[in-house]
């Protein structure tokens, strides 16, 4: 059963990089012929959105009222994108550091502002401060929204279940959603 999850993870994961990028489908129209038509309906298009930045996250999660904070990178090619992560929470008596690999798929290619879907791996480490501790490995359901204008920033959701719990005596399968809230600026 890990085996056929694993293999599923990775075949979705596969799908959104080998996919080919898609290009701008806005209509070839002649620039100069028609400037102040662009210019009244004040779309923001740019066919080549190409961008790729660190950044600081601030947030909630695993559980929502727990704070979080985190650094990361994140790259998009108009309409595919990856982001990879490291963060902590704490609560004083438990802590945790997690780390993800994440696939975005943008709705909007030609728009700086899209919004996102994505899917990728969380795996973290729990440590308390008395004996015990663990482990955690899921998949990672992503949905945000690009805020870019003069500095690139964004909001997102963090849903990671069916969640993998590993102890030092066992594992089993939790049911309990890891929810994630992020806000992250470039830097």
């Amino acid at each position: 059963m890990k085996n056929k999850f694993a293999h599923l993870v990775l075949a979705l994961i596969a799908n959104f990089y080998f996919v080919n990028i898609a290009y701008c489908q806005e209509p070839y129209v002649e620039a100069a012929a028609f400037p102040r038509e662009r210019e009244k309906c004040g779309l923001d298009f740019d066919c080549d959105v190409c961008n790729a930045y660190r950044y600081v996250s601030l947030g909630v999660g695993p559980i929502i009222f727990i704070p979080n904070v985190g650094i990361g990178y994140r790259e998009r090619y108009s309409q595919l994108g990856w982001d990879t992560a490291l963060s902590f929470s704490t609560i004083g008596y438990a802590h945790q550091l997690s780390a993800h690999l994440v696939g975005h798929y943008y709705f909007s290619p030609s728009r700086k502002n899209s919004a996102y879907l994505g899917l990728g791996l969380m795996g973290s480490g729990v440590l308390t401060n008395h004996e015990g501790g663990g482990a955690t490995l899921s998949p990672d359901f992503v949905f945000g929204k690009e805020l870019n204008g003069k500095s690139s920033h964004f909001i997102e959701m963090h849903i990671a279940i069916p969640t993998m719990w590993m102890d030092s005596k066992h594992a089993h399968a939790m049911c309990f959603p890891l929810m994630y809230i992020k806000y992250g600026i470039s830097f």
